[in-house]
C-alpha cells in the first residue's frame, strides 16, 4: 500500500515544494511522475497548466514530470487514451489538480482511470489530488462553480470515491479557510458558512467531511494506517 495525499491548494507553489519532495522520496533515485490534465481539460490554457507543472517539478522539486493527457472523454482517440492509461499504470506518482471538479468527474467516471489510481496506491505508489481534484476524491463532490458562480440550488454530485476504496467514507473540501471574498464569507470552498451548513444536511449521516485549509496537505499513509499534516494550515 502507498500514499494518498490531499492538498487544499497551492500544489504548484512554494509552500508545497517540500511536500512533493517528501512524497517522491520513496521512489528515488529515478521516480516516474505524471501530471493528469483532466480537471482543466476544458480550459483554453490547459496545455499551459501542464507545462507549468513540468517546469515547477524540474526547477523547484528537482524531479522530471510528464503530462498524461486526458482532457475529454468525448474527444480523445482510443490510441491516445490507451497511451494515457499505460503512462498512469507505469508511474510511481500522479498529481491531479486545478480545474473543475464536476468536469473531472464527468470525464473520468466511466473511464478506467479511477481504478488505475486505486491500483497505483495499492501497489505502493503515490496519488496526489489537489484543489479541484481533491473535491472529486470522496463519495460526493461539491459543484463549486455551479453553486457559487451560476446560482444552482445547493446539491452534491456523486464523486469518484477514490477514498472509498480504502474504507474512508468522506467528502473532501479544499479551500476550507478561503478569504478571497473580502466583504463576504468564502470559507468552505467559496460556499460560506450559511450555505455550507445547509449542504451538510444534504449528506448521508454516515459520510464525514474532511476540510483542508489552503496550502495544506493531508498525507494518508495507507501502509501504516496513519495521517500527517503538512503545509501552513489545518485539517478539520
Amino acid at each position: 500500500m502507498g500514499i494518498l495525499a490531499l492538498m487544499g491548494s497551492g500544489e504548484l507553489t512554494a509552500t508545497m515544494v517540500e511536500v512533493h519532495k517528501l512524497l517522491l522520496s520513496p521512489y528515488q533515485p529515478k521516480p516516474q511522475a505524471m501530471f493528469l490534465d483532466t480537471p482543466a481539460g476544458f480550459q483554453l490554457n490547459a496545455d499551459q497548466i501542464g507545462e507549468n507543472a513540468v517546469v515547477y517539478f524540474k526547477q523547484r522539486v528537482g524531479c522530471p514530470l510528464q503530462v498524461a493527457s486526458y482532457k475529454s472523454a468525448e474527444t480523445i482517440s482510443e490510441i491516445d487514451a490507451a497511451l494515457t492509461y499505460r503512462q498512469l499504470r507505469q508511474t510511481d506518482y500522479v498529481l491531479m489538480g486545478p480545474g473543475s471538479p464536476t468536469y473531472t468527474v464527468r470525464q473520468l467516471e466511466a473511464s478506467p482511470i479511477p481504478e488505475i489510481m486505486i491500483e497505483l496506491v495499492n501497489r505502493g505508489g503515490c496519488l496526489v489530488v489537489a484543489s479541484a481534484a481533491a473535491l472529486t476524491a470522496g463519495k460526493y463532490t461539491l459543484p463549486v462553480y455551479e453553486i457559487y458562480k451560476v446560482g444552482e440550488p445547493l446539491h452534491w454530485i456523486t464523486g469518484l470515491d477514490l477514498l472509498g476504496a480504502f474504507g474512508l467514507d468522506l467528502v473532501v473540501i479544499p479551500h476550507w479557510n478561503n478569504a478571497e471574498g473580502g466583504n463576504h464569507d468564502t470559507r468552505f470552498c467559496f460556499m460560506g458558512e450559511p450555505r455550507f451548513q445547509q449542504l451538510e444536511t444534504l449528506l448521508p449521516a454516515d459520510v464525514s467531511i474532511l476540510g483542508l485549509d489552503e496550502h495544506t496537505a493531508c498525507v494518508l499513509n495507507l501502509e501504516s494506517d496513519s495521517a500527517e499534516i503538512k503545509g501552513i494550515g489545518r485539517v478539520c
